[in-house]
């Protein structure tokens, strides 16, 4: 029987195709995708899988203990997972990336789960279940719907981790919100006014070809180069999420005043600061001035690892977070006795007072 108004979008949908369908469509036509990165038959395949596979994640943490939820901000409904809403333990807040969502930290969550509540939202327009009620929102708009979701999802202290954008945040956060703050951890951070639009300008001009170059820089770690398909598979996941037009408008958003060199002063809070030092989508000025310009400050270097740190070396961080929170007392759980176990550990030196953006 001849086939009519044969729809690449049809077959693409998770209503009419099942998994192993979707995997065939990507491997034998995304996988020319270099060259025709923009076909649209590829790009809507290839969303198609990034949120099947965002929903099995979702429901794999559901069942292993990490519940969703929904808060109503101002701003619109925040998912988050939460490891025991009705745990006394002080919580951890986790705060993601650009383009990501609360789905990247959950290795380092499950590790830490038994020794701390673990709260890990979705921010807002990016690749997580969070719903927004307006089209474009700035950086102190994320940054107001965070503390209004902290400020909702327990009246404890919380510690604050963020990596990136989540970094940025979690710096401007404890530096205005200080009695909120119990310990603050930064993986990488972004929000100095280093190259302050390089960013901005980076993505917004962002090609396959330039981020083919890009890509080791930002996740250089086994096995997301070690790996081919999973390297292949992370790297078009990263570069869609970064060329996401709800990026671009928050990116175009972003003021001179939105930066936290002037904030620093006015963080209290014991910090620890972990820097890939292979990372080539930020300034590694940026962790000396951060070192130089917070007073209670640990701040290391993470050798032969690049920008996003909990999921290129979780068990490094693990180490480190570990140490820096006295959680070290507290059983390791299966879990992160396996990761422990089967993961690569990269050494971490101290990045010192002395030195000078020009060794880097």
């Amino acid at each position: 029987m001849p086939q009519k108004n044969f729809n690449f979008n049809f077959l693409s949908s998770n209503m009419h195709i099942n998994r192993y369908l979707q995997l065939k469509l990507l491997q034998f036509i995304v996988r020319p995708a270099k060259k025709v990165e923009n076909l649209e038959v590829i790009k809507s395949t290839e969303v198609a899988l990034d949120k099947s596979f965002s929903k099995i994640i979702k429901s794999a943490l559901n069942v292993t203990g990490f519940s969703s939820s929904l808060i109503t901000t101002k701003y619109g409904q925040i998912h988050y997972y939460d490891s025991d809403p009705k745990s006394k333990l002080q919580p951890i807040v986790f705060i993601h990336g650009l383009g990501s969502s609360a789905q990247s930290w959950w290795i380092l969550g499950k590790m830490l789960e038994n020794k701390r509540r673990i709260i890990i939202p979705d921010l807002f327009h990016m690749s997580g279940f969070s719903q927004a009620s307006n089209s474009v929102m700035n950086f102190l708009e994320h940054a107001e719907s965070l503390t209004e979701f902290i400020s909702q999802v327990t009246d404890q202290t919380v510690d604050l981790c963020g990596l990136s954008l989540g970094g940025w945040l979690s710096l401007y956060i404890a530096s205005t919100q200080q009695k909120k703050i119990s310990k603050l951890i930064l993986l990488n951070p972004a929000g100095l006014k280093v190259n302050p639009f390089g960013l901005r300008d980076t993505l917004s001009f962002l090609s396959w070809k330039k981020f083919h170059k890009l890509y080791p820089g930002i996740m250089k770690a086994f096995p997301f180069t070690g790996i081919p398909i999973l390297s292949k598979t992370a790297k078009r996941a990263l570069y869609r999420n970064l060329k996401d037009h709800k990026i671009k408008e928050l990116l175009n958003s972003t003021k001179e005043d939105h930066f936290v060199d002037d904030n620093l002063k006015n963080i209290k809070c014991p910090v620890l600061l972990l820097w890939g030092k292979e990372d080539k989508l930020l300034s590694n000025k940026i962790p000396l001035i951060l070192n130089n310009n917070i007073k209670n400050i640990t701040a290391k270097w993470v050798e032969d690892c690049a920008h996003v740190l909990s999921l290129e070396a979780p068990a490094t961080c693990y180490n480190e977070i570990n140490n820096f929170l006295n959680l070290k007392t507290i059983k390791d759980n299966i879990f992160s006795q396996l990761v422990l176990s089967s993961s690569f550990s990269y050494k971490t030196t101290l990045i010192l007072k002395k030195e000078r953006d020009y060794d880097y």
